[in-house]
């Protein structure tokens, strides 16, 4: 046996006391009322409440109270419920719809079934006299048949309903998309105008600074500002808000390191496998990136041999879902690279903060040149 809340839930998922329209089902009406040679016939809707009329031929209101059902005792019924005369029937025969107008005497009716097997209505037909005999077995079948074929339209109009919900919501979706997406970009476009102004104050303060040790300072945080400016220029420029692709990222940070230190004689080249990388390990890998190369220009190559020389920058995607970002140069060694902790540059104790960040290791050999480089896990960094 169902349980009434399901029954009624089942109901309510048609959504057919809000939008369903009588055309959809009058054929069915009408064939019913043939097919039994009866004056009244109607598809009728039980809920909790009431009884609705989605369709009939003569049937008067189309809302009913329960009290005045005939319907709501018909669902509790396991086949066709036919009553020949109402008025011999306690259940009904001080209904208002029999004791008074339209006076009504016969009722015949089966149910409506969704494919749980949960009534939801039935499909009747009514006579203003008594049947004694009923319904004939063709009748019957005929009612069933068109309450199956009742039930398949109603099937068919949910599943139709609920594309177009379905599609409605999509809709409503990408624009919230659409409109986040232009949002986010216009913050990574204010944040990255906001740094590079910041830059430009800096650089202004340094070319006004005649300490050369204050002025390389400045230089130094402009640099570290505009690597992070970088960062939030691309994520502007790109399609994809959700991370950095760094092979784009990369040469265009090392070209920007290129220009700040132009009367250098210093080849900088770089490659980089294609790596995405999120907003946070974008920008530390850049600021990573900006520190070692700084480095390299300035203590990498000594003017009295010609400051000449090659820094390579590779970004590395390993088979054991780690990056390795690796800075070399062919110059002089100038960092400790049996430990790394003794040195007290500004830029080596960034790094080292930064490389804890990304959970990784930084490591320095100077069996050739100087070679730095940086390991960190990313299998969740990368598309």
């Amino acid at each position: 046996m169902w349980v009434e809340r399901d029954r009624i839930a089942a109901l309510h998922r048609f959504k057919i006391f809000d939008s369903a329209h009588d055309a959809d089902f009058s054929d069915f009406v009408q064939l019913a009322s043939d097919i039994c040679n009866a004056p009244v016939a109607a598809i009728n809707m039980i809920d909790e409440s009431k009884h609705w009329t989605l369709s009939g031929i003569q049937c008067g209101d189309r809302e009913l109270p329960l009290s005045h059902s005939i319907c709501a005792q018909a669902i509790l019924q396991n086949d066709v419920f036919i009553v020949p005369d109402l008025t011999c029937d306690r259940r009904f025969r001080d209904n208002p719809l029999v004791a008074g107008e339209p006076h009504l005497r016969f009722y015949a009716g089966t149910l409506l079934k969704t494919s749980e097997s949960l009534p939801i209505g039935t499909l009747c037909v009514l006579d203003y006299s008594p049947r004694p005999a009923g319904l004939s077995d063709r009748q019957s079948f005929a009612l069933e048949a068109l309450a199956r074929q009742t039930m398949t339209q109603l099937e068919l109009r949910r599943t139709t309903m609920n594309y177009r919900d379905g599609e409605i919501a999509r809709e409503k979706l990408e624009l919230a998309l659409k409109e986040k997406g232009s949002l986010v970009k216009e913050i990574h476009h204010r944040v990255k105008n906001n740094l590079q102004l910041i830059s430009s104050l800096l650089s202004i303060q340094g070319a006004r600074i005649a300490d050369p040790t204050v002025s390389a300072i400045l230089a130094d945080s402009r640099n570290r500002v505009r690597s992070m400016a970088l960062i939030h220029e691309n994520l502007y420029l790109a399609g994809n808000l959700a991370n950095v692709s760094m092979r784009s990222h990369l040469p265009s940070l090392c070209s920007h390191l290129r220009r700040a230190y132009a009367n250098s004689k210093i080849e900088l080249t770089t490659y980089c496998d294609d790596v995405k990388l999120d907003l946070d390990a974008a920008i530390a890998c850049g600021l990573i990136l900006n520190e070692l190369v700084s480095n390299a220009f300035k203590h990498g190559f000594s003017e009295d041999l010609g400051g000449e020389g090659c820094i390579k920058v590779e970004l590395k995607l390993l088979q054991s879902d780690e990056c390795v970002l690796l800075v070399s140069d062919n110059g002089r060694n100038r960092l400790p690279a049996d430990d790394l902790k003794r040195s007290e540059s500004l830029g080596l104790e960034l790094v080292r903060d930064l490389v804890e960040q990304l959970h990784g290791t930084f490591t320095v050999s100077t069996d050739s040149g100087t070679v730095c480089a940086v390991s960190f896990p990313c299998k969740k960094r990368f598309a």
